[in-house]
């Protein structure tokens, strides 16, 4: 018996069903929107349907209530050139991108350092992109101004030196207006020198989550390359299963190569990251005064080499 065709799709209590996997489309009970820029049309009429989708993100966007799904086609391709070219602005939705690897949908930033993917809204997911730097030293790639939002299984990628990010993710400098910020299942691929920290905490955050995010840098600055969070509060955070390949000139690092920060008033864990660096001098894991409780971050200045536990063990 052949396979059952259902060409108008399946639906349980009027919600489409979609297969597993990753990444995972989610059940809502808004509505579903479709991008792809190879045969769409950023046109009201468009974007409900799959073989009618709209050219760009930011269009569909612009047509979400609270918590659509706004699902983009493998091998898209669009650019943004400004801050805030897409502008998540729309509480609850979520954006995934379909396909793996390179076919996954790819967005390029150009133009201006100035150049942002913003969200402004609460409770937004962004799911399965790549992002592509074709510009000289952009700020941030994300601007986060709201609660809960979350970045998750994205690339971030360089088209040549000096066409790069300093940061990924930045919050707002308003204090709590960034609680619940999770940064999960992403990578950074640089090539540039001038990379900085891949998570920039600008105001007090509670329930900050970073987790299993990999990081490849060739920068020499003398910042903390993961996460830098000045004298910012995060309570409850959540740092864990991090990897920071730092393959620039460092011997010079003076403070924290993982995370700096001054905050003595911290709370939360800090566990399982795995940094390497060509710092054979200092080799600081992160900030002394940074007091959150740290189990099992493995740390080595030297090639070829296995880390060693750092900060030390207690007792040890």
């Amino acid at each position: 018996m052949g396979l059952t065709k259902f060409p108008n799709g399946v639906s349980s209590f009027g919600v489409p069903v979609f297969g597993t996997g990753s990444p995972t489309i989610p059940i809502t009970l808004g509505n579903y929107w479709f991008v792809n820029g190879a045969v769409g049309t950023d046109d009201p009429a468009f974007g409900t349907e799959k073989d009618k989708p709209f050219d760009t993100i930011d269009y569909a966007i612009g047509k979400c209530s609270a918590y659509d799904v706004i699902i983009v086609a493998p091998g898209h391709t669009e650019t943004i050139s400004k801050a805030g070219g897409i502008t998540a602005d729309v509480i609850g939705i979520t954006i995934v991108g379909l396909g793996t690897g390179l076919k996954r949908p790819f967005v390029t930033m150009d133009t201006a350092a100035t150049t942002t993917v913003v969200a402004s809204a609460a409770s937004v997911t962004i799911d399965n992109i790549i992002f592509s730097a074709n510009c000289a030293d952009i700020t941030k790639a994300f601007a986060v101004s709201a609660k809960d939002f979350t970045l998750k299984n994205c690339s971030f990628l360089e088209t040549a030196t000096d066409m790069n990010f300093l940061s990924i993710v930045a919050t707002s400098t308003t204090d709590n207006a960034c609680d619940g910020l999770t940064v999960i299942n992403n990578e950074r691929i640089s090539i540039d020198a001038a990379a900085l920290a891949f998570v920039s905490i600008l105001g007090n955050c509670n329930r900050l989550r970073v987790d299993g995010n990999f990081d490849n840098q060739a920068s020499a600055a003398d910042v903390g390359h993961f996460i830098i969070m000045a004298a910012k509060v995060c309570l409850g955070a959540r740092i864990i299963g991090n990897v920071l390949n730092l393959t620039g000139d460092n011997n010079a690092q003076t403070v924290g190569v993982f995370m700096t920060g001054s905050s003595t008033t911290s709370t939360g864990i800090v566990a399982y990251n795995l940094v390497g660096s060509l710092d054979t001098t200092t080799e600081l894991f992160d900030t002394a005064t940074l007091d959150f409780q740290h189990f099992e971050n493995y740390y080595t200045g030297t090639i070829a080499t296995s880390g060693k536990l750092w900060p030390a063990a207690d007792g040890a």
